[in-house]
């Protein structure tokens, strides 16, 4: 149920406060207050209760707030049939993804995917989310509409391929710059939403394709998404239809898709130089560690990465990803890490805290919002009400004896439960609600 609650200025309750340093600092109660632009203005201790008269305060005192989620990678139109499939990922794409998103031509399926794959965003916690649409341009403009209505921060843009994928879903370089000016100019920056290039991957996109894309990203500052070095097949046949590149990433870097705003999906079996070149431009490889176990198709080192500098986010890749809730993601992150710590026992792992960074204030700077992710003034105050019982493995007359903020934290994202997420709040603005 989405409601709204104009009148809230503030909220008390238990804290958890990502940090950049990868650590979080937990506030067992504290206060946040914002303005009526949704900015924050106060975050620390509770006042004395007479310096909040006149204002509308939410008492949230057996819950914890965290800064909203924000997914980097997903794919709206896959939504319906997660968890389907065993297949690597060219036979899976083949079976289940371009048959589902042929769906989309259909402006009913469009408007109640959309409605309900927004709507299940914020009722997991995710307040903003990067996403795949089908590459349908009327199907994309639903999409916005119905991102709109939710007010989720949405940043998207319809699938781009013009070969080898089904004709009826292939597009043409003409067509994509018109339908991509069209949609620049009815909702890129307009309200929560922002347009983003998505050329779906190399093999779907000839040079020209990916020429334009490169193009449209950099002249109008948007950010692109696409995909790299998910499956070792899909290494070896991108390499096969593009002979005179020098790599994967060359094929993006050549044609101007590597850049700053750049976001590349997975990046699991990329060579020191292809790393090399993506750290150069500063573009941010994605984490999707569910999507890769499910798909077979490796685990990237997403420690290793993260200490040679690169810029890193995680997405949950649906459908590849089982579950759009990134407590899931964040859980599964940190578990790979362990099998890969394991493995190679000179990598470290990551933590709970590791994680939860990086899904909220990590994932935000990587797509520029340094006004997301964590509790400071002059931020938004894009927040989450969890309802830590939920994850809670006794019942709730009885005390459990492992009740500190930090192991509530450990219980919120290994036990995540479906009805955890309580309420959202985008710029301080109630979006959803149990």
């Amino acid at each position: 149920m989405k409601t709204k609650n104009a009148a809230a200025k503030g909220i008390i309750a238990s804290f958890v406060n990502p940090t950049s340093s990868g650590k979080v600092e937990y506030f067992e109660k504290a206060c946040l207050l914002w303005n009526t632009e949704g900015e924050i203005t106060y975050f620390g201790d509770v006042p004395p209760l007479e310096t909040l008269a006149g204002q509308s305060v939410l008492l949230r005192e057996n819950f914890i707030v965290l800064p909203g989620l924000i997914d980097l990678h997903t794919h709206l139109p896959q939504y319906e049939f997660v968890a389907q499939g065993e297949h690597a990922l060219l036979p899976w794409l083949e079976k289940y993804t371009y048959p589902q998103e042929a769906r989309f031509r259909e402006s009913r399926v469009a408007e109640e995917q959309s409605r309900n794959f927004f709507e299940s965003c914020l009722s997991l916690g995710t307040t903003t989310v990067v996403a795949y649409l089908s590459p349908f341009f009327e199907a994309a403009a639903i999409a916005f509409e119905e991102a709109t209505k939710a007010k989720i921060r949405a940043y998207m843009g319809p699938a781009l391929m013009d070969r080898n994928v089904p004709p009826d879903l292939q597009t043409t370089v003409n067509q994509t710059e018109k339908d991509s000016l069209f949609l620049l100019e009815k909702y890129h920056k307009k309200k929560n939403t922002e347009f983003v290039v998505t050329p779906r991957f190399a093999i779907t996109c000839s040079e020209e394709l990916l020429a334009l894309s490169g193009r449209l990203s950099q002249e109008y500052k948007t950010l692109l998404q696409t995909h790299i070095s998910e499956n070792v097949d899909e290494v070896h046949e991108t390499l096969r239809l593009f002979p005179t590149a020098s790599s994967y990433a060359g094929v993006y870097d050549r044609t101007g898709c590597l850049h700053e705003r750049t976001l590349l999906g997975h990046g699991i079996h990329l060579s020191s130089e292809e790393l090399r070149i993506i750290q150069e431009r500063k573009s941010v490889l994605v984490h999707c560690p569910t999507s890769n176990s499910f798909l077979g198709s490796g685990i990237m080192p997403y420690r290793l990465f993260k200490e040679q500098g690169l810029s890193m986010g995680l997405g949950t890749d649906v459908a590849g990803g089982y579950s759009l809730s990134l407590f899931d993601e964040m859980r599964t992150m940190v578990e790979v890490s362990k099998l890969r710590s394991s493995l190679l026992k000179e990598e470290s792992t990551v933590s709970v805290e590791n994680a939860l960074c990086q899904a909220t204030l990590l994932n935000a700077r990587a797509i520029g919002r340094d006004d997301l992710g964590s509790f400071a003034v002059g931020k938004k105050a894009d927040f989450i009400v969890v309802d830590s019982s939920m994850a809670n493995p006794l019942l709730n007359e009885r005390k459990n004896n492992y009740d500190a903020l930090s192991e509530k934290l450990q219980r919120i994202v290994y036990r995540s439960h479906p009805q955890m997420v309580n309420e959202s709040f985008i710029a301080g603005e109630k979006v959803f609600a149990r």
